[in-house]
């Protein structure tokens, strides 16, 4: 994926029929056969079997030297988006379990005189289609190495991480992150997750093994789809004056076969490496149920406006019947539905019964929840609140003396929410219900919300970020300016930056 702004190499590797699970290519791997050499900024090709592509742009020089045995050499000078990659696609009509096999990735790189670099990875990358779940697209990662000075972070990857697990004695930190609006296989402006595994360790050479991430993916929830493609990768960027250097690829392999079991933990660690407990950021599973409503926190939720889906899935409906026949809203679903005032509610519920919402949640952190709530019960009633079936808190609501007088319930204590598009489930006791309501109370520390939305026509007071996530500053921005020569000079650097104002952020280059 071309990512906008950022000076990046992509050079992915060859996908052969067959392979040797050894290492011995770790000392003696060297190119063979007949090459070709690529110099234009943009052309697309095959050797020996093999498609490969270069791509670049504001740079000095690139080049690519492709070998029929699957391995190459990019050399590039101050490189503004420059990338080279080679591959096969599976045409998305097999899952990784409906292979003859598992998919085993070998390779070796050797960086020369390589600066410039702000973040990189250098692994497996590629697409799945027909996922369930919110997004039917994933572009994925097996990050093993990074030319980088250090290694890819929250930052880099734009979210949080979700948890980790151990494979050949190494331990992957899992991250997942929604891309809105960006390119993908499909197109310049598209919706989907990113998932990501990165090895807190870097090696040079070693093989990969997949499908054994891929399984430990779907323990953490991340769901699996057809594979598009796969290929062994490396990735890097700048946000300053660009990249220079070579990256050298002696041996590269990828194919479907037989593998050792891959030393790994008997159990994945949900969360352990987040900011957010493991209840809170595990992963939504959205099944087949979808938004009736755009429910965004912080915000109001109308308790009306749950998913839709079947009952059981997008909601628990125990007796099956619609008392007051839904007030002709919502008509479709056996939820009981009720006038309250000139709108809607929901009433005459039972113990077990629920609604699931899904919401997106532009910035993690603690907030306060607030429900509009009809208790004619003598006592106190719980209201419970989950995010992806893990529990986050509850609303206690005293009664109100009957069920047609309604009144606000808060928690006692802020609860916790991750960043990112979850499932919010409410569960109810014998009550009557209008609204929900989020307020943000505190942002996790040094969070910076990768909203949906970008800025557009900027006015008012901006904060600024590197791409690190360090406050850099503030502008101010008036009708008519340019954000990039307000940025450039305010901090007198060229780069990219991030720039938020509320909910929005964007990314900026200044040249």
């Amino acid at each position: 994926m071309k990512m906008t702004f950022f000076t990046k190499l992509i050079l992915g590797l060859s996908l052969a029929a067959t392979g040797a699970f050894a290492q011995s290519f770790c000392n003696t791997a060297s190119h063979s056969g007949t090459s070709k050499t690529e110099s234009s900024s943009y052309a697309e090709g095959n050797i020996g079997g093999n498609d490969y592509a270069i791509w670049y742009d504001h740079a000095t020089s690139g080049s690519a030297t492709f070998y029929s045995d699957g391995s190459f050499s990019c050399s590039f000078q101050n490189a503004g988006d420059y990338l080279c990659r080679e591959g096969v696609s599976f045409g998305s009509t097999k899952t990784y379990k409906e292979l003859d096999g598992d998919i085993i990735a070998e390779f070796k790189l050797v960086k020369q005189n390589v600066t410039g670099v702000d973040y990189s990875f250098v692994g497996v990358y590629g697409w799945m289609t027909d996922v369930p779940g919110s997004y039917d697209l994933v572009e994925y990662y097996v990050v093993d190495n990074w030319l980088s000075p250090g290694a890819p972070n929250k930052w880099t990857v734009g979210n949080d991480p979700i948890g980790d697990y151990t494979i050949d004695g190494a331990v992957y930190t899992v991250y997942q992150h929604a891309r809105i609006g960006q390119p993908s296989i499909r197109g310049n402006s598209d919706n989907f997750n990113q998932y990501f595994s990165i090895r807190t360790s870097a090696r040079d050479c070693g093989v990969i093994n997949v499908t054994a991430h891929m399984k430990k993916w779907e323990e953490l929830g991340l769901k699996p789809g057809k594979l598009y493609e796969a290929k062994v990768l490396g990735e890097a960027g700048s946000t300053g004056s660009g990249v220079s250097g070579t990256a050298d690829f002696p041996h590269a392999k990828v194919y479907i076969g037989s593998a050792p079991t891959p030393t790994s933990s008997s159990s994945v660690n949900p969360g352990s490496s987040s900011a957010y407990t493991p209840t809170s950021s595990a992963s939504p599973d959205f099944g087949n149920q979808t938004p009736y409503s755009s429910n965004s926190i912080p915000g109001t939720i109308e308790i009306e406006n749950f998913d839709e889906g079947a009952n059981g899935e997008a909601y628990n409906e125990v007796d099956g019947t619609d008392d007051p026949a839904n007030n002709g809203y919502r008509s479709g679903t056996t939820v009981d539905i009720v006038g309250v005032g000139s709108g809607y509610g929901v009433g005459y519920t039972n113990p077990d019964e629920w609604l699931e919402y899904t919401v997106d949640i532009p910035t993690g952190g603690t907030y306060n929840a607030t429900i509009m709530i009809a208790n004619g019960n003598e006592n106190a009633v719980s209201v419970p609140l989950m995010i992806n079936g893990n529990s986050v808190g509850s609303i206690s609501a005293a009664s109100t003396g009957d069920w047609g007088t309604y009144a606000e319930a808060s928690t006692t204590t802020p609860i916790r929410l991750p960043q990112g598009r979850h499932i919010l489930r409410v569960s109810f006791p014998y009550c009557n219900a209008d609204w929900l309501k989020f307020e943000l109370v505190e942002a996790d520390p040094d969070a910076i919300p990768f909203a949906k939305a970008s800025v557009n026509q900027p006015v008012g007071k901006f904060q600024v970020f590197d791409m690190q996530g360090k406050l850099l500053g503030y502008i101010d921005m008036a009708r008519g300016n340019s954000m990039q020569n307000v940025l450039k000079q305010k901090f007198r650097k060229s780069g990219v930056y991030l720039v938020r104002q509320g909910d929005l952020m964007q990314k900026i280059a200044v040249r």
